[in-house]
């Protein structure tokens, strides 16, 4: 039986395994002259009886907000599961939604201060959707940075890595300078050959944007409210310049479950 309730759709299931158990309350009486929590939660016994219900569904759980985002007809829940064997010319594994990143050295302050991120989360404040609606902005304080940095946490990548992480940086820092008004921002790292060769007379046009070749070192606040202080070697001198937000192009690590999954189809990650 399906029916209308408040324009969403409801689905009556009738193979639930076990009935939704009852949240204990207390008694009227007992709710008069005072601020006493009406409802005593789950006792232990129940709230283990109520989590393995819960998990032993095995289907959806009948909400409808698919139906109300689309025509009742787009959807069919009477259709069967089935297996297919579908066949292909080529697969492409990518690492999806897993984000995780190869350790970054304590010394450049990623986890330390809260005014240096990651590149994924520099991306994700420069998008339209994110936090900060595509503005550039501190998380330590919310205030709109003067100077940002742009660093390499692995200088010690490969040829590939570089080129992608060096791309990266250029792209993000674009997107930050045609958002942020009075911006500066200043790109650390090792340039890779193949980059030198393609982009880099283009990247220097770019204002706003300036390519130092070093390899970062060190970042340090040495009181809060300061600015960080970025230390850098460039032409085998040690540098440092002042900055109020620090990004870290990370280099990304790929899970083991996707790595086997690539042994066993015999194919390349992208």
């Amino acid at each position: 039986m399906i029916y209308e309730k408040e324009k969403r759709y409801i689905i009556a299931f009738d193979d639930v395994p076990s009935p939704r158990a009852e949240m204990p309350e207390i008694s009227v009486d007992d709710r008069r002259g005072n601020f006493v929590e009406v409802e005593t939660g789950f006792p232990e016994a129940l709230a283990v009886q109520e989590a393995k219900r819960c998990l032993s569904c095995r289907r959806c759980l009948g909400c409808a907000l698919c139906w109300a985002e689309c025509k009742p007809e787009a959807i069919d829940f009477d259709i069967p599961d089935e297996e297919l064997d579908l066949e292909f010319d080529e697969v492409i594994i990518t690492k999806g939604q897993d984000n995780a990143f190869h350790p970054l050295k304590p010394e450049l302050g990623y986890g330390s201060y809260a005014d240096i991120i990651t590149d994924l989360q520099f991306e994700r404040m420069l998008s339209p959707t994110g936090p900060t609606d595509g503005i550039v902005v501190s998380p330590k304080d919310s205030e709109i940075p003067r100077r940002v940095a742009i660093i390499q946490g692995h200088p010690e990548g490969d040829e590939n890595h570089l080129l992608s992480s060096l791309i990266l940086g250029v792209n993000e820092s674009i997107l930050a300078l045609e958002k942020t008004g009075e911006l500066n921002v200043v790109l650390v790292s090792p340039i890779s050959q193949s980059f030198k060769e393609q982009f880099f007379s283009d990247v220097e046009k770019i204002s706003g944007l300036q390519i130092v070749e070093g390899v970062p070192e060190s970042v340090v606040k040495k009181q809060d409210g300061e600015s960080l202080t970025l230390t850098y070697s460039e032409d085998g001198q040690s540098k440092q310049e002042a900055f109020d937000l620090i990004v870290v192009l990370t280099k990304p690590k790929i899970s083991p479950e996707i790595k086997l999954l690539s042994q066993k189809l015999d194919q390349g990650i992208l």
